[in-house]
């Protein structure tokens, strides 16, 4: 239950507010709101990018929920600007090198040239190690989390058992 509170509290925090913030930046005259966010876009994408990577052991981990709404609540804050201090401090810089490589690959996949793309790709990644291993890490990335939910299960299941052996003592 309260995972789906944390569900819809994300969703609202993470696009309804931001999206009608964002709104409200593109009619007004202001400049500085309209950079808090696109900052907060571009930020909150790096976010689904690395959370779409490790979705299924990310979400087994105890108050990850709760966390993230936090985060997301510090990120789309206008109060607290976290979208503009995680982006100057983290990915300015990382965005600044890789944007060459980018728009590279982005022209090229835009008119529907894969293969230039992928041999811009090639230069900086082993696409075929990552073809090879994603696929092995994602089976990895499964396996651990169905062990560590099985694991869970078992430790509910004995302290249900200590507690109702306990209970007949007294």
């Amino acid at each position: 239950m309260l995972s789906a509170i944390f569900r819809v509290y994300t969703f609202f925090l993470g696009f309804l507010y931001p999206a009608y913030a964002s709104y409200k930046a593109i009619e007004s005259d202001a400049t500085d709101d309209d950079t808090q966010w696109l900052t907060y876009w571009v930020v909150y994408s790096m976010m689904m990018i690395f959370e779409s990577f490790a979705d299924y052991s990310v979400f087994w981990i105890p108050g990850y929920r709760f966390a993230k709404c936090g985060f997301i609540f510090w990120l789309a804050s206008p109060r607290f600007k976290g979208a503009i201090m995680l982006y100057e401090k983290v990915f300015k810089d990382a965005l600044k090198a890789a944007e060459p490589i980018i728009d590279t690959v982005a022209g090229s996949l835009a008119k529907g040239d894969i293969n230039t793309a992928r041999a811009e790709l090639s230069k900086h990644v082993d696409v075929d190690k990552l073809q090879r291993f994603g696929s092995e890490a994602f089976e990895k990335t499964m396996s651990a989390a169905a062990e560590a939910s099985k694991m869970a299960q078992e430790g509910l299941a004995a302290a249900k058992e200590a507690q109702a052996a306990a209970a007949k003592k007294d």
